[in-house]
């Protein structure tokens, strides 16, 4: 099925090898978020983001409907520096590209991309985008919590930051992000919340200001 002219216009796309995320830009109806999830590849997870309101069912539709709210934190405050003992970096060489992105497919987990393939989640040539940064935790020399954010020149968005089951509730995903914040003190900070990061990002002065809603296909089976 060609896609519509309309719709490529209003949403960002990107193609994994087991995955296709479409980021709305502009309000769709529930009729064209159907669409776009039809155009979509069946042999791959689909997941269409939509922070402008969503609806609460899809049109002949067999996508799960997810929602979660937006956060925000302003620019200007700069949280004091979090545990001295926990090393954060910033990503540079592909093998510690490989062991976040492990981190981050594993630790959420992200059921689309299991198991695990190396480059399907954060591919090598990340690292060479502007703006873009993935950031790792270390305790005690080994490699706990991750999570990257991307700096449009206006806001930096943080995502899929999380931490290694074995090594949670010890303030690790808490270093990571106050470590991310204090990188860019005059860049107000957004993210699409999870439950389990709730209180986290409450803490750290982010505040909801819209919900998200994530309209998620599975593949369909060969067999």
């Amino acid at each position: 099925m060609a896609p519509d002219t309309h719709l490529v216009q209003a949403y960002s796309r990107a193609d994994l090898p087991r995955m296709t995320r479409l980021v709305l830009r502009e309000p769709m109806s529930a009729e064209s978020v159907s669409r776009l999830l039809d155009q979509a590849p069946s042999t791959k997870s689909v997941v269409v983001e939509d922070v402008f309101g969503g609806h609460t069912a899809l049109p002949a539709s067999a996508a799960r409907i997810l929602r979660m709210p937006v956060m925000v934190r302003p620019a200007g405050t700069v949280p004091a520096a979090a545990d001295e003992t926990v090393r954060i970096v910033e990503v540079k060489h592909p093998d510690e590209l490989v062991v976040a992105e492990r981190i981050i497919v594993e630790g959420f987990p992200v059921s689309a991309l299991l198991p695990w393939r190396r480059g399907e989640a954060l591919p090598p040539h990340l690292l060479r985008v502007s703006h873009w940064k993935v950031w790792l935790a270390y305790r005690q020399g080994e490699p706990v919590a991750a999570g990257y954010t991307y700096d449009d020149g206006r806001a930096v968005g943080l995502y899929w930051l999380v931490t290694s089951p074995e090594h949670r509730s010890a303030g690790l995903a808490r270093a990571l992000l106050t470590r991310a914040v204090r990188a860019y003190p005059d860049r107000p900070f957004t993210l699409v919340a999870t439950d389990a990061g709730l209180s986290l990002y409450k803490s750290l002065d982010f505040r909801s200001v819209a919900t998200a809603t994530w309209y998620m296909r599975s593949p369909v089976s060969d067999g």
